[in-house]
C-alpha cells in the first residue's frame, strides 16, 4: 500500500490516467501522476500538509493537478475553536441514534485538520472538558469509545440556527466574464424574489483560495448557492465548508457542464441552466430557495 502523498498516511488507490485515491485521513480525492511527484517534494511542512488533508476532506472527489498544488498548500489554519467545531460535526455525521457510541477513528484527524493525533486529542479533550462528548472505555478498557453529550446536541443546534434571522444568500461562483450575465439577470433576482440579499465576494479574485472575508461572509449568511460552472476550486471547497457549518446549500450548474461535476456532487438535486432560458433558471432557484428555507423577508431598498 502506497502512502498519501498528501498525509503521507497509507492509502488505498485505483490507477488511472487520474488516479482515484482512497485515504483515511484525506478521504476520497483524484491526482494526477505529475501532482503526486510534486506533492511529495519535501518542501511543504507539516502543517501545510494538515491544512491541505482537512480541505481534502471537506472537499470530496477533488482533482489535484500541478496547476492547483500550491493553492492547496497555502490553505489558511482554521482557529481551535472551528476545528473543535468540525470534529463535533464530524461525529454528529457518524450518529445515527441519540446516545450512539463511537469508535476512534482516523479520519478524525482529516475532519478537524490537525497534524497527528496529538493535536486531536488536545481537541478531544477540550469537547470533553466542556461537556460537549463523552469519552469511556469498552468493556476491556482496551480502546476509548466516545459519544455526543447533551451539551454537544445543543451547541450543534446553536451552529445551525445561528443565521435563522439572516436574509444574507451567499452566492459562490465563478468570476468569469461571461458568467456576469447569469448571475445578474437569473442568479441574483432569484434570491431577492425569494426574500434575500445576495452576496457575492467579487471585488478581487481569489484565486480558489478560501480567505477571511469568504469565511466571514458564509457564517453571516442563511444559505448558500453554489453554482460549479467552471468547476473552480472554491466553489467546492465554499459549499463544503458551508455545509459543514450546517447551512443549507442549493446546487446550480450549467446544464452542458454538469457531465463534469465531481462525482460526489452529483447526489445532490442540482438546478441546471442553460443561457438562453435564464428566466427559467431564475424562477426556479427562487422556488427551491423558497422550498427549503420558505420566504426571505429582505427587501429592495427604494
Amino acid at each position: 500500500m502506497d502512502a498519501c502523498p498528501i498525509c503521507m498516511e497509507p492509502m488505498k488507490y485505483i490507477r488511472g490516467e487520474v488516479h482515484s485515491v482512497t485515504c483515511p485521513r484525506c478521504g476520497v480525492y483524484r491526482i494526477s501522476d505529475e501532482a503526486i511527484s510534486e506533492a511529495r517534494n519535501s518542501k511543504y511542512d507539516l502543517r501545510q500538509r494538515a491544512n491541505a488533508s482537512g480541505w481534502l476532506a471537506e472537499s470530496r472527489g477533488y482533482l489535484i493537478l500541478t496547476t492547483n498544488l500550491e493553492q492547496l498548500y497555502s490553505q489558511p489554519t482554521p482557529s481551535f475553536h472551528d476545528r473543535a467545531d468540525k470534529l463535533l460535526f464530524a461525529l454528529e455525521r457518524q450518529t445515527e441514534h441519540l446516545g450512539q457510541v463511537i469508535k476512534f477513528s482516523d479520519s478524525w484527524i482529516g475532519s478537524c485538520w490537525c497534524m497527528n493525533k496529538e493535536e486531536l486529542f488536545e481537541i478531544i479533550d477540550y469537547l470533553a472538558t466542556t461537556f460537549r462528548i463523552l469519552v469511556s472505555e469498552n468493556g476491556n478498557g482496551s480502546e476509548k469509545q466516545f459519544k455526543i453529550a447533551p451539551a454537544g446536541w445543543e451547541h450543534l443546534e446553536s451552529l445551525k440556527g445561528t443565521n435563522i434571522e439572516s436574509n444574507q444568500g451567499f452566492v459562490a461562483m465563478w468570476f468569469d466574464d461571461r458568467m456576469q450575465n447569469v448571475y445578474d439577470t437569473a442568479i441574483s433576482l432569484g434570491v431577492l424574489n425569494a426574500g434575500y440579499k445576495p452576496h457575492r465576494v467579487d471585488q478581487r479574485e481569489h484565486n480558489n483560495k478560501i480567505d477571511d472575508e469568504i469565511i466571514a461572509q458564509i457564517r453571516r449568511s442563511r444559505f448558500v448557492v453554489a453554482d460549479f460552472t467552471g468547476h473552480r476550486g472554491g466553489v467546492y471547497y465554499e459549499a463544503g465548508f458551508s455545509q459543514g457549518i450546517g447551512l443549507e446549500v442549493i446546487w446550480t450548474c450549467e446544464k452542458k457542464d454538469i457531465k463534469n461535476l465531481h462525482f460526489d456532487i452529483r447526489q445532490y438535486n442540482c438546478i441546471p441552466w442553460e443561457n438562453d432560458a435564464l428566466n427559467d433558471f431564475e424562477k426556479k432557484l427562487t422556488f427551491r430557495i423558497e422550498s427549503v428555507l420558505g420566504q426571505g423577508n429582505y427587501r429592495i431598498p427604494t
